[in-house]
């Protein structure tokens, strides 16, 4: 990924970061957590495509952890210096195991087979830290679900040297109020907390509760909470309403400029054709960059502070727009795929609505080759 401080000469379009909103995000959160709470920062797919190292950089203390999906991703962090304890949450097999002993961080177990290999591992290796297992409460997906829990426990009394700091689930819809499928899993992960804690396994601490469930207050006092979405200012709930202050700010420029006669095609397809004499601009941005093609003849960006339609298809590497109705376009203005401009704005959720997606697949989607700015 390029990330610069200043803007980049080389291309016209970027992603800006704003730092300070950030971190008016995570004091948001922060301020949410009940008393002996604390935030994990999850900055996995590098922080939703807002860069995992500056942003663990601007976590500092007030976050308790981060957590990543991959290895490579705390790898990455700590080649940065990024000390914080760092939480995997995906699974790790072979030589992973090695790496993992090396650089300090955590893995959150997944299941029985992870469990095996981890301890059989750490055993050669003599390495002993910390663990964190996570529990199936019916997601569905990673996780030691109920019947495992004996075989569980037998196998931790066994593994030397190897601590058991913290127990987690993940909730599969949080963000429908209205489902009551969360409150029955925070009923079983606390069952079977409770039963690991009889048979001999307990942790100081657990963390149930993802960027929904914060905005719910779905926390127990003294639990972690893993903050993702939330703190990139997008929309967490179904309904809508929650969001925070938005960090990415996604801009491109007008590149060439022409009038076409009524009728004229436009792109590949001949998907549009203009329904009128129209000026027609071309942005330097495509579906490489991650504008993605489902966006064709759907998308609105802003220009001068005004709503111009995407025209035509998305192509690889350019986006069409009709600035017919915008006074004084021109060639170097600035046009905002996702953010403000002026008193209007083009949200992340609107976006992703018209691409058929999520915020989350949005924002990760912006690729590696649109620069990321970072902006005090």
């Amino acid at each position: 990924m390029s990330t610069v401080h200043e803007p980049d000469a080389r291309r016209p379009t970027a992603a800006h970061i704003d730092l300070k909103a950030f971190d008016r995000n995570v004091d948001a959160v922060l301020a949410r957590l009940p008393a002996g709470s604390k935030m994990v920062a999850v900055l996995k797919a590098d922080a939703y495509g807002h860069g995992a190292v500056e942003l663990a950089r601007r976590c500092g203390s007030r976050a308790a952890a981060i957590a990543v999906a991959l290895l490579e991703e705390a790898v990455e962090l700590r080649d940065a210096g990024i000390d914080l304890p760092i939480l995997v949450l995906t699974p790790l097999q072979g030589e992973q195991f090695d790496i993992l002993f090396s650089r300090n961080v955590t893995p959150g177990v997944a299941g029985p087979e992870m469990l095996e290999e981890l301890i059989a591992r750490a055993m050669a290796a003599g390495w002993k830290g910390e663990i964190h297992l996570k529990l199936d409460s019916g997601m569905g997906r990673m996780g030691f679900v109920e019947s495992d829990l004996e075989a569980l426990a037998a196998s931790l009394q066994q593994a030397r040297g190897i601590r058991v700091a913290g127990i987690y689930t993940h909730f599969a819809n949080a963000s429908d109020p209205a489902d009551p499928h969360t409150e029955k899993q925070i009923e079983v992960f606390r069952r079977m907390v409770a039963r690991l804690r009889e048979l001999g396994s307990s942790a100081p601490l657990h963390h149930a509760a993802n960027s929904a469930a914060i905005m719910r207050g779905l926390i127990e006092p003294g639990d972690w909470a893993r903050a993702g979405i939330v703190l990139y200012g997008a929309e967490p709930m179904d309904e809508g309403g929650t969001r925070l202050e938005p960090v990415l700010r996604w801009t491109s420029q007008i590149m060439r400029l022409k009038t076409l006669a009524a009728g004229s095609p436009v792109g590949y397809g001949l998907s549009h054709r203009t329904s009128r004499e129209s000026r027609i601009a071309t942005l330097p941005v495509g579906y490489a960059d991650g504008y993605s093609r489902s966006l064709s003849n759907r998308a609105e960006v802003l220009v001068r502070g005004k709503r111009a339609p995407v025209v035509g298809r998305v192509s690889m590497d350019l986006v069409t727009i009709d600035v017919t109705d915008i006074e004084g376009a021109a060639p170097g203005d600035e046009v905002v795929l996702i953010g403000r401009q002026g008193e209007s704005e083009i949200p992340v959720e609107e976006l992703a609505e018209k691409s058929g997606t999520i915020p989350w697949e949005t924002l990760c989607a912006i690729s590696a080759r649109v620069p990321r700015i970072y902006h005090e």
